[in-house]
């Protein structure tokens, strides 16, 4: 299928049928996901494919039990993860080792500049520290670029987050290639399905999405989109 019909093809299914879905199809998907464009890459994502039956009844009950998740054939939570970046940097420095094109540069980056932008206590006091230094980094700014974050924890985890949405797009599209469908949900209760994965304060859940194949009735009206005059700017 040509990629521009793959994106008119996708669409948020409200409601699946009951049609199974072959686990190569997740799995070939899934792949796919870990493919996409990450800041540094880190990949600082994970993909919980949610099996166990007890655990997928109480995530759908932890989704407000919406149709998208109730009639789903499969469950997959997308998590972003503040947590993993000092392994998966170690990884990558060593496969650059490993092939022999570990340069000063690269390495300077992965062992000073990415600590200091991962690195954050739980109380925050790095945070403020790194305001403090931000500032001073800002006189500078006004003579030429400079970088300005990320300073608190909280935008390390938009930059976590932005990434493994691009890779949860990845999966979407790969269903869609193989005849599937899915729908990514926000509508979910966080405590709660990070409770059912047992994950820690240093992860957070990007979404839940729903996978099968659409229902008749499971799309929702026609697409409706914004002209682009409003959104598209030529500057």
């Amino acid at each position: 299928m040509d990629f521009f019909d793959l994106v008119n093809k996708r669409r948020s299914v409200r409601k699946f049928s009951n049609e199974t879905i072959p686990e190569e199809v997740v799995i070939k998907a899934l792949k796919a996901s870990l493919l996409a464009a990450n800041s540094s890459n880190l990949q600082p994502w994970e993909f919980y494919w949610v099996k166990n039956k007890n655990n997928k009844n109480d995530l759908i009950k932890a989704c407000f039990s919406q149709n998208a998740a109730k009639t789903a054939q499969e469950l997959i939570v997308a998590v972003s993860r503040i947590d993993t970046w000092k392994r998966n940097r170690n990884l990558i420095l060593e496969n650059y080792k490993k092939k022999g094109n570990l340069i000063p540069v690269v390495e300077k980056y992965y062992n000073k500049l990415i600590p200091l932008s991962y690195v954050h206590d739980r109380i925050g006091l790095l945070g403020i520290m790194k305001k403090i230094l931000s500032f001073f980094i800002s006189i500078v700014g006004f003579f030429r670029p400079v970088p300005r974050g990320p300073i608190f924890r909280h935008d390390v985890f938009e930059i976590v987050t932005k990434t493994t949405a691009l890779a949860c797009q990845n999966f979407m599209m790969a269903l869609v290639a193989q005849g599937y469908d899915s729908c990514p949900m926000e509508g979910f209760d966080q405590k709660r399905v990070k409770n059912i994965l047992k994950l820690n304060s240093k992860s957070h859940i990007v979404m839940v999405i729903g996978v099968g194949k659409a229902d008749p009735n499971g799309i929702y009206g026609e697409r409706f989109r914004i002209d682009n005059d409003l959104v598209i700017k030529i500057i």
